[in-house]
């Protein structure tokens, strides 16, 4: 393996970080052009000619914004080792770079500089990629931008640069005729950002106010607001300065404030938001960030604009701290009339999904218009790691051979997959679940990613609760995994139970009526108690069965194949009203059976003295209480820790999830009260009833106490589930 094709390590990327880093400093503090050969000293041989490279790059593109001419073969007398050896990316980056500046520069002129160059320069020619930092189809010639701070254009005085990139500037500027502070930016005029960016009106993505035109410079010039906090870039670029162990909401905080004081703007006053953000652990603050800008692309997806060049330095952030979706200048609106995917197509490579580095590739047939949302999402997820790790997932080879041959082998190593080894031990504690976002975010496979941004943006949040992720992450342990494994006998089971306790004291407590008023009437009581039971539990369990079929076929769901949207928000409702359902069944059968004991003893026996009748109707109207109460709670609290989680698709998530959950939470209260009226009624028997039935009606309202209090424990547990779910499918709508 030669140089030029070797692949940083972590400590050449790290150095490589710092160098560029001081060598920009260097460009920005002094004016003049530093010396190359003076930042390679620290480099092994095996890498030098790759970081001679990317300062190159650099020194290009600062030397021709000021007018300062240079080409390649200048630089062979400070680095003899690239005469001969030039990349023909390097090449291509002075033709962009020159192009960028206005210079009149055609391909066939690095023909003829560098005719053995020449099969390589063919190929990147033909797709005419820009290749600093961004893949871009379409560009056309871009006056000469030679403005400064300090100068006017337009309706702006020019205050500040900002940023800086390789088809605009960024300053922030004064608009004399509304005398408002804006961010103006200057690029040439093409492309179809301000109609996308007029579409989105999101708290998360940088808000236009409009766009002026210089048609004598062929300048658009863009204002929108101004976000103070710079970039989700310089906010790394300063934590890196600290160990990754001290990491935390108030470092991201002071990070953001010493970029306002280096802008010479001072810090806001302290807020709810900026004490929010004080008070999380590292992990929380990048869940928090990462389900902002999940929310902000599901708004754009849903209005068929795509971003395609998600990173950290295209998230600006409001002085406090507040994130949001910048530059959009090579995304994809399909709403515009007259627009296509392969318009300005391309994005940032180290943020690229494997498919949209496949559509970069010239040696790949996949077209751009193949793209979708999830694109967008797999990049997010690169940068939610970058952010979490301090590096990016995947150490993507610097130099090859060919344009091509390198977007190949950065397409195998997202298609193998990052290692998850350390992301686990980061976030286990303060955002479980985090690590197996992030492996639903960059999988290979797009279908096996999160479907929609608004999916991803529940998924992050719930990583944030660790109650609520430990709800949603579904059964995987104790009575809720039997409960998944068996639901019908779980559902059954719990029915049968109180009913069947309710059934034995119904028994004992007429069977003592029967023998001191009427004992001739025994045998034929015991006739009639076996016949009622012989039909109603079996009946009760049909029910039962029957109600709860279809939602223990929907939990099974992995392995019967996907449901459709529609039915999935079916069966949820049908999962939530299985506790009532149960309660119902059970109801049913004792109001039934209530009237037909008294009935079937008078026409078998003949007459039954009226107090018989009364001690039918109260036993009866006490186990029909027990009958209802008691299942509800257990199988709501199996419906709703077993059955739900597994059926909660975020991306189906509709309102009426949330007007489903709010009114179980309501009928808990319900079945509260008639939990607590079990032990209520034996006590106003026992005063009203004589002293040979005390015994029964003790037990049963010592045993409705205790029943009570099981109750109660359900009732909270059930409520607190249900606050979790609600909060969590209740967030701000971003329709």
């Amino acid at each position: 393996m030669t140089a030029l094709e070797s692949r940083f390590d972590e400590v050449d990327w790290s150095l490589m970080e710092a160098t560029l880093g001081a060598f920009v400093s260097a460009w920005d503090e002094d004016g003049l052009p530093p010396a190359i050969a003076e930042y390679l000293e620290e480099f092994s041989p095996a890498v030098r000619i790759a970081a001679a490279v990317e300062l190159i790059k650099l020194d290009l593109e600062q030397r021709w914004q000021r007018g300062l001419r240079r080409v390649i073969e200048d630089y062979f007398a400070e680095i003899p080792e690239l005469d001969g050896a030039v990349p023909p990316e390097l090449l291509f980056e002075e033709y962009h770079t020159r192009k960028l500046a206005g210079d009149v520069v055609s391909p066939s002129e690095f023909f003829q500089r560098f005719p053995n160059q020449s099969s390589a320069l063919a190929e990147l020619f033909r797709v005419d990629p820009q290749l600093h930092t961004t893949l871009v189809v379409g560009t056309s010639h871009i006056s000469r931008l030679d403005l400064q701070p300090g100068e006017t254009i337009d309706d702006f005085d020019l205050l500040l640069r900002v940023g800086q990139g390789a088809f605009a500037t960024v300053f922030l500027a004064r608009q004399r005729s509304l005398q408002r502070i804006v961010a103006v930016k200057v690029s040439a005029d093409e492309g179809s950002e301000p109609q996308t960016l007029a579409q989105l009106d999101h708290d998360n993505i940088i808000r236009v106010y409009d766009q002026r035109l210089v048609p004598e410079r062929r300048l658009r010039l863009l204002y929108m607001q101004y976000a103070a906090g710079g970039t989700l870039a310089r906010i790394l670029h300063t934590l890196r300065s600290v160990p990754r162990t001290e990491w935390s909401g108030r470092e991201y905080l002071r990070a953001l404030d010493r970029g306002l004081e280096e802008r010479g703007e001072s810090p806001p006053a302290e807020s709810a938001l900026r004490r929010k953000i004080a008070a999380m652990t590292w992990a929380q603050v990048v869940g928090w960030l990462g389900t902002q800008l999940a929310g902000a692309l599901d708004y754009a997806h849903r209005r068929g604009v795509l971003h395609r060049d998600l990173k950290p330095a295209n998230v600006l952030l409001t002085a406090e701290g507040l994130p949001k979706l910048a530059d959009f200048n090579i995304s994809f609106a399909s709403q515009l009339e007259g627009t296509t995917a392969e318009d300005h197509f391309g994005g940032s490579v180290a943020y690229m999904s494997p498919e949209q580095l496949e559509a970069c590739n010239p040696r790949h047939d996949r077209e751009p218009s193949s793209l979708d949302g999830r694109s967008d999402l797999y990049s997010l997820g690169v940068v939610v790691w970058e952010l979490l790790m301090g590096d990016r997932p995947f150490l993507d080879p610097i130099q090859g051979p060919r344009w091509g041959t390198r977007l190949e082998q950065m397409t195998v190593l997202r298609r193998g997959g990052p290692r998850f080894d350390a992301i686990t031990p980061l976030v286990e504690v303060d955002a479980p679940g985090m690590d197996d976002v992030l492996r639903q975010c960059l999988a290979a496979n797009p279908a096996e990613r999160f479907a929609t941004g608004r999916a991803l943006a529940f998924a992050l949040e719930s990583c944030l609760h660790p109650e609520l992720h430990r709800l949603l992450t579904g059964p995987n342990y104790g009575w809720k995994l039997q409960a998944r494994l068996a639901p019908l006998f779980a559902v059954i089971t719990t029915t049968i139970l109180p009913n069947a306790v309710a059934a034995v004291f119904n028994f004992l407590y007429n069977r003592g009526e029967i023998i001191e008023r009427v004992p001739d009437a025994l045998p034929t009581f015991m006739r009639i108690q076996s016949i009622i039971n012989l039909i109603a539990f079996p009946a009760g369990a049909s029910c039962a069965w029957w109600l709860a079929g279809s939602v223990a076929k929907a939990t099974s769901v992995d392995q019967t194949g996907p449901l459709s949207p529609e039915l999935l928000v079916t069966q949820r409702k049908r999962c939530l009203e299985l506790g009532h359902l149960a309660a119902m069944v059970s109801l049913t059968l004792w109001v039934i059976a209530a009237p037909i004991y008294p009935i079937s003893l008078h026409l078998m026996r003949g007459s039954v003295p009226i107090e018989v009748y009364a001690t039918f109707i109260a036993s009866l109207v006490l186990c029909g209480l027990i009958a209802m109460a008691y299942p509800f709670f257990g199988v709501t609290m199996i419906a709703v820790r077993s059955f739900y989680p597994p059926l909660l698709r975020w991306e189906t998530v509709t309102r009426a999830d949330v007007s489903h959950l709010e009114r179980l939470g309501r009928m808990t209260w319900v079945y509260l009260f008639l939990a607590a009226s079990v032990p209520m009624l034996s006590v106003v028997c026992l005063v009203l009833c004589g002293q040979d039935r005390r015994f029964a009606l003790v037990a049963l309202a010592a045993g409705g106490l205790v029943g009570f209090g099981i109750a109660i424990s359900a009732f909270r547990w059930i409520q607190r589930d249900l606050e979790l779910l609600i909060a969590a499918l209740s967030r701000e709508d971003r329709s």
